[in-house]
């Protein structure tokens, strides 16, 4: 099923020739190949940030019926990874005064009248400490449905006392946003970020012009052809994107270089330790989670994650909240794993040696990207 693996495309922006990057490339190319083959993956793309500079591999075929080889222009629905840019859009509209994210949801969305919710904020949506399940079953079809649900609902614990992965939770912020803003979702990211960071292929809605980039996906037991369709959650899940687009995401986490200012600092707001978990291993960012450095030997994946349910959706172990920043002083990395629509992805960083991945492939996998991933970093990290 999968040929040619060793035809792989490296394709660059600012490749510094050295023979320690040359031995990072052999390193890179091997771990992608032999993931590859041991996990039956059609299409993978790989970018690398050091700095400034982001390399990018493309192995495989975005479309193996169409013998369509991966690129840098190859798109993937991204899933998860959509929450980090509603949580850098939910930071921003704090600087602009748009929301105060330690006031009560209640406050941004019309017909949200549960006085259990009020203890709910914004802060906790994007977190994922509001307690709020991962998704309702049946998952609602739009607004006014996923409402009525919300007031229905007793939170499964007191709010801010817990992490609990949580689609509901940042879908929500979608239309906080749309709210406060007075706009589409997809019309504030472009102008918020997308523009700014001069990213070309990330909607939430593509362009038909694009459309003919989008890889085919593939769950464990059957193909997935793309799916453009955007879901009632579309700001926790349904963003696609490529990964020239999502290495310049990761590059401006930890290099502000530059012009939006606002931007910066919504960055740096949404990288802060807010919810430290009692094992002392994590800290909740704003979509995003930090980890201790020792965390990124476990090859056990996702450190969360526990399975998938019989309706597909992700279970992860709750966390104790405790009040001390437990990460202080340590060295630290950040990541995000996205899965779905038959796709995949793991982006990670290490923001003292201003160094990243991101994983992006056409198969809906597990552990194994996260183990990828942290294979590669440790590889810039050393």
């Amino acid at each position: 099923m999968i040929k040619h693996l060793k035809k792989y495309s490296l394709l660059s922006i600012l490749i510094f020739p050295c023979l320690a990057f040359a031995g990072d490339n052999n390193k890179i190319n091997s771990l992608a190949n032999q993931f590859m083959q041991e996990n039956n993956v059609e299409g993978l793309s790989i970018a690398v940030i050091n700095n400034n500079q982001i390399t990018t591999y493309n192995y495989g075929y975005a479309n193996e019926l169409t013998h369509t080889k991966t690129s840098n222009k190859t798109i993937y629905r991204v899933a998860s990874f959509s929450k980090t840019y509603a949580a850098t859009l939910e930071a921003l509209a704090q600087i602009e005064g748009k929301v105060k994210l330690d006031h009560s949801i209640t406050d941004y969305l019309p017909g949200l009248t549960n006085d259990a919710l009020k203890p709910i904020t914004v802060k906790m949506l994007v977190a994922h400490t509001g307690s709020l399940p991962f998704d309702f079953n049946p998952t609602p079809e739009n607004y006014t449905e996923a409402i009525a649900d919300l007031n229905k609902l007793k939170p499964q614990a007191t709010p801010g006392s817990e992490y609990s992965y949580s689609n509901v939770s940042i879908g929500l912020n979608g239309y906080i946003l749309q709210n406060v803003y007075g706009q589409s979702y997809d019309n504030i990211l472009q102008n918020k970020i997308a523009k700014p960071l001069n990213l070309h292929s990330t909607y939430l809605h593509l362009p038909p012009y694009l459309e003919s980039y989008a890889a085919l996906g593939h769950d464990p037991d059957k193909i997935r052809p793309y799916d453009k369709n955007v879901d009632v959650w579309f700001a926790a899940s349904s963003l696609k994107s490529n990964i020239n687009d999502m290495a310049k995401f990761v590059r401006a986490q930890f290099n502000d270089n530059f012009d939006d200012k606002n931007l910066v600092k919504a960055f740096a707001l949404v990288h802060q330790n807010y919810y430290c978990f009692a094992n002392g291993i994590s800290c909740e960012q704003l979509g995003w989670q930090a980890h201790t450095m020792t965390e990124l030997n476990n090859s056990v994946g996702d450190t969360y994650f526990k399975y998938f349910d019989a309706n597909g959706s992700s279970i992860f172990t709750p966390q104790k909240i405790v009040n001390d920043n437990t990460l202080k002083n340590k060295a630290i990395f950040i990541d995000k794993t996205c899965s779905g629509y038959g796709m995949s992805g793991y982006m990670l960083y290490d923001p003292a040696h201003k160094v990243g991945v991101v994983i992006l492939l056409n198969k809906s996998l597990g552990a194994e990207r996260v183990r990828l991933g942290r294979d590669i970093l440790r590889l810039q990290s050393l």
